[in-house]
């Protein structure tokens, strides 16, 4: 290898991602291990175990246990961007009405910030991830 031809490897999202590999049962006890003697990097790889995509995937009835607890302005914030044929895909899990509404909800924000709708990501994937630890959804199994 030349000099400079070194790949920087982001270790705390690689280990999210071999962590969200691996059933929850196993995932949860290692977590717990590193908790122990780390838990600023145990939360950290928490918070990496799951992505917005995933929540988007969720079967219907899922997806819509995750968006009610958040008001529909964050549910439309964290959608800001979203491709049109993602959007189009997504809204299939919606009744034609509240895919409107969601839709009128969107174009009602106007431009933001992208920081502010990675906000809002986060704010509902963290909230999956608790309902997926309860076993009230599965994300990402």
């Amino acid at each position: 290898m030349k000099k400079g031809d070194e790949t920087k490897v982001d270790g705390k999202k690689e280990a999210s991602l071999l962590l969200a590999g691996l059933d929850s049962d196993h995932r949860e006890r290692i977590l717990l291990e590193i908790a122990q003697k780390d838990p600023v990097l145990a939360e950290t790889l928490r918070k990496g175990l799951f992505n917005f995509q995933q929540v988007l995937a969720l079967e219907p009835l899922e997806l819509h246990k995750v968006i009610q607890a958040h008001p529909p302005r964050l549910f439309a914030l964290s959608l800001r961007g979203l491709e049109p044929e993602a959007k189009k895909t997504l809204f299939t899990k919606f009744s034609e009405r509240q895919a409107r509404a969601i839709e009128e909800e969107i174009q009602a924000l106007g431009p933001q910030k992208m920081a502010d709708v990675k906000l809002a990501q986060e704010k509902i994937v963290a909230h999956a991830a608790q309902l997926h630890e309860k076993k009230e959804i599965k994300l990402g199994d």
